[in-house]
């Protein structure tokens, strides 16, 4: 079987870690690369025979590719998705799918009048803890889930090309960006809620904190809380899930279940440092390769569909627009 031929847009922060993780994808491999940045591009391609491009219209246009691989800034996502989805191309974009509910609508379309595959990134539904925790949710092993609460916490991100994330009309902010890992993994497996609640802090110096409220079927809890800090504080994403008859606990990496360990087998990507303020999770080999062999199986994702990244864009608006919005009075040296 011919390996799909991926051109891969932006590589920086997420695309980097995309770009290294391709070395271990099968029957897929990078041949172009467009970032405006050529020098950037340069550095991290090294002495890999992959040609470049400052404009994915050229590359397109000069490359024969049966894939694109979206890692751009996340206010580009919704335009680049339609127009390649147009042009006959399977796209994998990353998370958020769009910053609106409007726009996720349009590049549902495009999708469903498109004989090709696409997916969002949405690497949290693809990482261990998180696929564990979801099977022990549906199984219903340890009963009926009664309370989730689940937190994303990280400083503020200070690496992204001209400073676009902390721009939340070009990012999303805090919730769009950050906090949709968590309430996109729920929705995924719970659906919309029936009730919802949500609390923001702005504080000084760029500091945002969302907890966002959930309740389902009128007696399941679900909170997520995603904060930047102004510090260096390190990443850090953790889950506690209490059933009927039990517990499931991610917390500082280790997954426990009813006081026990779970030992899980996490094969991280070969690049020791991805440049970007996460862990060397195998999530974000497991979403290429799951969207690669979807493509050569000849079968729609169905781990991650249009609809439901557009839902989850949706409850990012959502949140946004019912949050309570709390200031920080003053602050002490």
């Amino acid at each position: 079987m011919a390996k799909l031929r991926v051109g891969l847009i932006g590589i920086g922060g997420m695309g980097g870690c995309h770009f290294f993780n391709y070395d271990q994808v099968q029957n897929a491999e990078i041949v172009a690369v467009c970032d405006v940045r050529e020098d950037v591009a340069r550095e991290k391609i090294g002495d890999r025979k992959i040609n470049i491009y400052t404009d994915y219209n050229k590359m397109i246009k000069k490359e024969e590719l049966d894939m694109i691989d979206i890692c751009t800034p996340s206010f580009l996502h919704a335009d680049m998705a339609i127009k390649l989805l147009k042009k006959g191309y399977h796209v994998l974009c990353e998370k958020p799918m769009t910053l609106n509910a409007k726009d996720a609508k349009a590049v549902v379309n495009a999708a469903k009048n498109s004989d090709k595959n696409f997916m969002v990134a949405h690497v949290v539904r693809f990482m261990a803890p998180y696929m564990y925790l979801r099977n022990v949710i549906e199984s219903c092993e340890l009963g009926r889930l009664i309370r989730l609460e689940m937190k994303r916490i990280s400083a503020i991100p200070q690496w992204s090309w001209e400073d676009w994330m902390r721009d939340e009309k070009l990012s999303g902010g805090v919730v769009t960006d950050l906090s949709i890992h968590d309430f996109d993994f729920v929705q995924s497996i719970l659906g919309m809620p029936d009730e919802l609640k949500a609390y923001r802090y702005q504080m000084t110096n760029n500091n945002d904190t969302v907890v966002t409220s959930m309740v389902y079927d009128g007696d399941i809890l679900v909170t997520c809380e995603g904060t930047w800090y102004n510090t260096g504080i390190p990443f850090d994403a953790s889950f506690t899930a209490v059933f009927q008859n039990g517990y499931v606990e991610l917390n500082k990496g280790k997954l426990v279940k009813n006081g026990k360990e779970v030992s899980l087998k996490q094969e991280a990507t070969k690049e020791k440092d991805l440049g970007i303020n996460v862990g060397n999770d195998n999530g974000y080999l497991a979403e290429i390769q799951y969207f690669v062999d979807c493509i050569q199986k000849g079968k729609k994702p169905i781990l991650v569909t249009p609809e439901s990244s557009a839902n989850s864009v949706a409850l990012a608006d959502l949140i946004k627009k019912k949050a309570t919005v709390l200031k920080q009075k003053r602050n002490v040296k």
